[in-house]
């Protein structure tokens, strides 16, 4: 008996295809996304993380070789050295334009090399660079000093011992010829591992030397505008719109109950119509989702600091939640009307919305995936564009930004969610054409 139970068992497993694609392919996709955001494992060579532009103000040979030497070293970051201008001329970042790109959000940061700036092995240079980030990317502010520090040692090691040396025999007297001939030697062999390191591109940045070029690293947004942001509001965003794509996916599950229980058919055949059915249900799921996106947004302002709160950023922030809910309504709608029953609309629609979850930037920062997903979640996921409309309010705005200029920054994510928004109804219309057949 238990043979026959488990074979029967077997069969109707082999029958439910949704069910066979949740238990076998399911797990190897979710695998795959995790392996190549965190594995290195989408896209070619090592993940950029880090996108930085670059000032020389000080135009010499020593500040030339420190940038080649910061694109040499590739791993984690990017280096930007000029933009193009409207006839295709490649134009060098100035301080102030680098400055407004990572307040705007661009770049993860800037590093600005000033005039007169020197690499003082001795600990006496007074001109450090300045490194300007975004704290959306916390990455950016420890990871780059260290970086500065790995690119001025390489190809300046012999100005390191040069000067270590020169401080030595000024207080210890000067070298015997045994110990100068001992110093060439080992200048000669130093000169062969360093062109044997940069042959097989086998430059290690991952430790850095206690600080040898001075470096201050300022957060633009304090700076600018005397707000420190926390990663309270990149989080805000991210988990409320994965949990917006659950909640609306249940409730769009009434329509499957309403089948079951023969009440849809009922309704259909009445003066409301399939269209203003999806169209009552798709107002009422907006508002449960916009009323709970709220409430998770006035818990984290009383709980966890999140503002501070202007006439502007309210009213953007009801504009793009609106959008948002919309949009979302749409989605869960379209599932449930490609659903037959509501458990398949539970399995399918938990995967649909982890993966675009965890591509969306929902889960994790978008900033720490491979530049490939970041371009792929553009298109593939509705949490990416929900995500960075909220960035604008919460993130990129000022206690001194209009409503005018937040507005006109969500443009783009404010105009992608009602073209989706468009098409889910639509095609939940045309799914939902099956039921007025029966």
């Amino acid at each position: 008996m238990i043979a026959a139970l488990i074979n029967a068992k077997l069969k109707i497993l082999v029958r439910d295809r949704i069910a066979l694609a949740l238990v076998f392919i399911m797990p190897v996709i979710f695998f795959a996304i995790f392996a190549g955001i965190f594995g290195g494992g989408m896209g070619s060579g090592p993940t950029p993380r880090v996108v930085a532009v670059v000032v020389d103000e000080d135009q010499t040979e020593i500040s030339k070789a420190l940038i080649a030497n910061l694109k040499d070293a590739g791993a984690g970051m990017r280096i930007i050295e000029t933009y193009s201008a409207n006839d295709n001329q490649s134009i060098p970042w100035t301080a102030e334009e680098a400055r407004e790109s990572v307040l705007g959000g661009k770049v993860d940061a800037a590093i600005i090399i000033p005039k007169g700036f020197k690499i003082d092995f001795s600990g006496q240079s007074k001109t450090p660079i300045l490194v300007l980030v975004d704290p959306s990317n916390p990455i950016a502010g420890t990871m780059i000093p260290g970086m500065i520090q790995g690119a001025a040692m390489q190809g300046n090691r012999f100005t390191m011992i040069e000067n270590g040396m020169t401080e030595f025999e000024k207080f210890g007297g000067a070298l015997t010829p045994q110990q100068q001939a001992a110093m060439k030697s080992w200048e000669s062999q130093m000169a062969a591992d360093e062109k044997a390191a940069k042959n097989s591109n086998a430059t290690d940045n991952s430790k850095t030397d206690n600080a040898m070029v001075p470096v201050t690293v300022e957060d633009v947004q304090k700076q600018e505008t005397g707000e420190k942001r926390s990663m309270v509001a990149y989080y805000a965003a991210g988990i409320g719109v994965m949990f917006l794509l659950f909640s609306v996916a249940g409730a769009s599950g009434s329509l499957l109950e309403d089948q079951e229980a023969g009440i849809l058919e009922r309704m259909i055949s009445s003066p409301l119509g399939m269209t203003r059915l999806l169209i009552a249900n798709w107002v009422w799921i907006s508002l449960m989702g916009m009323v709970s996106m709220f409430t998770l947004y006035l818990f984290a302002t009383f709980v966890f600091g999140l503002g501070p709160w202007t006439g502007a950023r309210i009213i953007s922030c009801i504009v793009i939640t609106l959008f948002t809910a919309a949009a979302a309504s749409g989605l869960g709608l379209l599932l449930a009307t490609a659903c037959r029953t509501r458990g398949q609309l539970a399995g399918i629609s938990t995967v649909i919305i982890l993966v675009m979850s965890a591509l969306g930037g929902s889960m994790m920062p978008r900033f720490v995936m491979p530049e490939i997903v970041q371009e792929i979640s553009w298109y593939v996921t509705f949490n990416a564009w929900s995500v960075e409309g909220y960035l604008e309010v919460f993130w990129y705005s000022t206690s001194t930004t209009t409503l005018g200029e937040m507005l006109s920054s969500m443009a783009a994510p404010l105009g992608v969610l009602a073209g989706m928004t468009i098409v889910f109804m639509a095609i939940a219309r045309l799914l939902a054409r099956r039921w007025e057949r029966i």
